[in-house]
């Protein structure tokens, strides 16, 4: 669950900086503080507003640890008080009562209670807000780069940072057209088993007409199981079942 709240906290991030090439680190960190601090007011969808998210994940091993790299396609339906995430991984279904977690590729659901902090206001990605500030604060150097319709930021934190996280640097990439993020980079030092995370943004909509179900809805028909998932196991970790 901590990935899966990381992504939801850099998906909603949609930036407009507006940087060229003469731009100075300073100038790009208080332009990055100043839109940090409107992200305040975006942070999570308002009653009736469902945000529609569809984005894919690449992510490089070091060598020594023989994993192949991992790539998925995610989408995502975030309300007030419901998620719905999809990829071939796993799926999510939940709301502020419960939360389904199913895993196809061992036939495994999770019938598990939810934890509340999810849709309040001292969520992740809140969190999450509050370590880009820390990020930007120890960061030795930041630069900004116009090239064509796109703009490139890259974030260097000070050796502190790095040693706490394994975090190098972290690279946004803007499209100026669309008027919002289009990739993230972060690469790590050693003391991650990850080298290299790149995730791409195909699609964000704060105002999308999907509407998310029940969490029951996507895995029953009435009382039965729907047909793609019966020959799944449950498991039923509800402390009132």
């Amino acid at each position: 669950m901590r990935e899966f709240k990381i992504i939801v906290w850099i998906t909603i991030c949609c930036l407009h900086f507006g940087y060229t090439q003469n731009d100075t680190s300073s100038m790009c960190k208080s332009q990055i503080i100043s839109y940090l601090d409107g992200m305040e007011e975006i942070i999570s969808p308002k009653k009736d507003q469902v945000y529609y998210i569809k984005y894919s994940t690449n992510t490089v091993f070091f060598e020594e640890y023989k994993v192949p790299t991992s790539s998925t396609t995610t989408e995502m339906l975030i309300s007030g008080n419901k998620i719905m995430m999809d990829d071939e991984n796993m799926k999510i279904y939940g709301n502020e009562e419960e939360m389904f977690v199913v895993l196809p590729k061992v036939n495994t659901i999770y019938w598990n209670d939810s934890d509340p902090r999810l849709f309040s206001e001292n969520n992740s990605q809140k969190k999450f807000l509050d370590i880009e500030r820390s990020l930007l604060e120890s960061s030795n150097s930041i630069t900004c780069y116009t090239i064509e319709n796109t703009q490139k930021i890259t974030i260097f934190p000070n050796k502190d940072f790095e040693k706490k996280t394994g975090l190098l640097k972290q690279v946004l990439v803007y499209d100026l057209k669309s008027k919002r993020v289009i990739s993230v980079e972060n690469r790590f030092n050693k003391k991650s088993k990850i080298k290299k995370q790149v995730v791409h943004y195909h699609a964000i909509e704060y105002n999308s007409d999907t509407k998310i179900k029940e969490p029951l809805k996507y895995i029953f028909n009435g009382t039965e199981l729907k047909p793609a998932y019966r020959n799944f196991e449950i498991i039923n970790n509800r402390k009132n079942k």
